[in-house]
């Protein structure tokens, strides 16, 4: 798995998880606002239906107290001729009931019922002169009568599904006041009804709206749970208002809908931005220093770039300087492993290292390569004569010698220079990039034996120590590395067996068969 991949695994979940949370709260939030919302709201319209209720319980006290203490009503009560009482004094209460007329068209009637519960009177502002009270305000009466209760009120519903605030007063006959106990029996009941319109639109209104029926109890109701509204309309009746708990499903379920889609959104959004800016600041420096450590470990790359300051960048500066302790300590450790103990230059797996390079260039660039195979002459008698510390110190300054005469001739060509190298014991090797019948190669030769004329002087010793060289090419004596090696060692031995202290070249001599072993060997 990649960085990145980490990172969203990791980011994903928290962020989604927060966010859901958030929408979670936010939903919580919602619907505890929407249902105090809702909650006031539903109160403010039962107390406009309560409000409502009182005007009309208004209207009635009124007309009550109108009539009972209107003189139309006393001489109706006092008069025992029941056909003039009906016709003619029954005007003077339908004046007194005009009086206080509503002028919103609203159905008030008016009824006197004597004390055995029959109805002698009846009056309304309707249209119909032949209307008269309805079976339920007659039930109404009786129950009043028979409870012998001063005042009275009720809603009734009548038989043709109207409803009618109703409410009575028992009255003196003659006084036309409140009876006393004594005198409840000769007292007649004045009933008032009004159709509540207004109240019955509202209750209808709020029924439809909240998709439920205002429950109406004589008893007082308590609330039905969070979303539900009580009021007392009057002393002995109660309204209850309770919807449904569908009526805010929609709503809850339409903003837990928006929740969950903005919470995804916006941790899409947020997951997107925090990816960008991990990848910015975290991975992507990270990623980069992985591919620059990858690349030098692949040889393509030989340092690293530092991506800026921060954690990123120290650790960049840190992997920078331990690849730099590495590669010094691994360049000492080469220098060791291809570096001559005694003499100080290129050892034998130097020189094959870079004999295996030049051949490479050879086979691409055509640029030929030539070997010298240098063997010191005598070398043997100072190292039984002076000691192996002398033979050291020789073999030292011969090398030393070679390089300088190396780097002296390529200057001098205008060539490139080549490398020097102890091949072994007293023997050593010299490649240069060049063909053996160069100025290079001869001046290089020329230089080497020049070298030993008259021996060589170590700490002021002139030892008797002289060269044999063996000169061979590439490809021009030899197509592989072994063969150009057997080829200048042949070379050499050549060179010795020609008197010492001078060179041979390989093309020069005579044709023989080489199996790519040393002459020294057969």
């Amino acid at each position: 798995m990649t960085l990145n991949k980490r990172a969203l695994a990791l980011i994903f979940p928290i962020v989604l998880l927060g966010y859901a949370l958030a929408g979670g709260l936010a939903c919580y939030g919602y619907r505890t606002a929407l249902i105090g919302l809702q909650k006031a709201r539903l109160d403010q319209e039962v107390f406009q239906l309560k409000s409502s209720y009182a005007d009309y319980v208004s209207l009635g006290s009124r007309l009550l107290y109108v009539v009972r203490n209107s003189n139309a009503f006393l001489l109706f009560l006092n008069e025992t001729d029941e056909a003039y009482r009906t016709r003619a004094l029954a005007v003077g209460i339908q004046d007194s009931l005009q009086s206080l007329d509503p002028r919103d068209d609203t159905f008030v009637s008016c009824s006197i019922f004597q004390p055995d519960g029959r109805l002698v009177f009846h009056s309304d502002n309707g249209q119909d002169p032949f209307s008269t009270a309805g079976e339920r305000q007659r039930a109404f009466a009786r129950a009043a009568i028979a409870d012998e209760a001063p005042t009275r009120s009720a809603l009734i519903v009548e038989d043709d599904g109207l409803p009618y605030l109703l409410m009575s007063s028992l009255v003196q006959a003659r006084t036309a006041r409140q009876p006393v106990l004594s005198q409840r029996e000769q007292a007649v009941l004045l009933q008032i009804a009004i159709r509540p319109v207004h109240f019955q639109a509202l209750r209808s209104a709020l029924e439809a709206e909240y998709r439920t029926r205002i429950e109406l109890s004589a008893t007082p109701l308590a609330p039905n749970g969070e979303l539900s509204a009580v009021t007392r309309l009057a002393p002995d009746l109660y309204a209850r208002l309770t919807p449904p708990d569908s009526y805010l499903h929609g709503r809850f379920r339409r903003i837990a809908t928006i929740s969950v889609v903005m919470s995804l959104s916006l941790s899409l959004v947020s997951i997107g931005v925090l990816m960008v800016l991990v990848r910015r600041f975290v991975t992507g420096p990270v990623e980069e220093l992985d591919r620059q450590v990858s690349g030098i470990m692949a040889q393509q790359r030989e340092t690293i770039d530092l991506p800026g300051t921060g954690e990123v960048g120290r650790l960049a500066a840190n992997v920078r300087r331990l690849h730099w302790e590495l590669d010094q300590a691994l360049k000492r450790t080469q220098r060791l492993y291809e570096t001559d103990s005694v003499t100080g230059i290129g050892n034998r797996i130097y020189f094959n290292e870079m004999l295996e390079r030049f051949f490479h260039e050879e086979r691409t660039t055509g640029q030929p390569v030539t070997m010298l195979f240098i063997d010191l002459d005598n070398f043997k008698m100072v190292n039984d004569g002076y000691g192996h510390r002398a033979g050291d110190a020789l073999l030292e300054a011969v090398a030393h010698a070679l390089v300088q005469a190396l780097s002296e001739t390529a200057r001098a060509c205008d060539a490139a220079p080549g490398i020097a190298a102890r091949f072994a014991g007293d023997e050593f090797a010299v490649l240069v990039q060049a063909g053996p019948r160069t100025a290079y190669v001869q001046d290089l030769v020329r230089s080497i034996l020049a070298l030993f004329q008259g021996g060589f002087s170590v700490d002021g010793v002139r030892h008797p120590v002289t060269a044999s060289i063996g000169v061979a090419s590439a490809p021009e004596d030899a197509l592989t590395t072994t063969l150009l090696i057997s080829c200048a060692d042949h070379a050499m031995y050549h060179a010795k067996a020609s008197g010492r202290n001078t060179a041979a070249f390989h093309g020069d001599l005579p044709t023989v068969a080489l199996t790519g072993k040393s002459p020294r060997n057969r």
